[in-house]
């Protein structure tokens, strides 16, 4: 399958077993690359271009996620890049804390497949 053809998706997590049960589950649907830290995303999106970030908020270092998608949004060359937040944050009101940081939509781990792909049909064309 030509690989070049297929959505890209830069799925910022620390996790490596989240990273692959990721790419496992959009084998063929999309093209999956990852980055762990705030500072490898951006040096990451210096020289690649991607379709949609899927976002885990609790990142190592200085700077998580939330930190991440404000500077995304103040990046007039990415800005636009729409961000889901796939992230362990469950508790009332975290949803609502990560759009208002500017996050398009929000997934809870553990996520459902389907969850996963309803999310990203609102903003890529996914091959059935």
């Amino acid at each position: 399958m030509d690989t070049t053809k297929l959505p890209k998706i830069l799925y910022v997590e620390d996790h490596l077993e989240s990273a692959l049960l990721v790419r496992t589950l959009l084998k063929n649907k999309c093209q999956v690359d990852f980055t762990e830290t705030y500072e490898e995303t951006f040096e990451y999106l210096q020289t690649n271009n991607v379709d949609l970030i899927l976002l885990d908020i609790n990142l190592p270092g200085k700077r998580d996620g939330v930190d991440l998608v404000k500077d995304l949004r103040s990046n007039e060359r990415l800005k636009n890049i729409p961000v889901i937040a796939l992230t362990a944050y469950a508790l009332a009101g975290d949803r609502e804390r990560l759009l208002a940081a500017g996050c398009d939509e929000y997934i809870s781990k553990p996520m459902s497949k389907k969850d996963l792909f309803d999310k990203l049909k609102k903003f890529i064309n996914i091959p059935e």
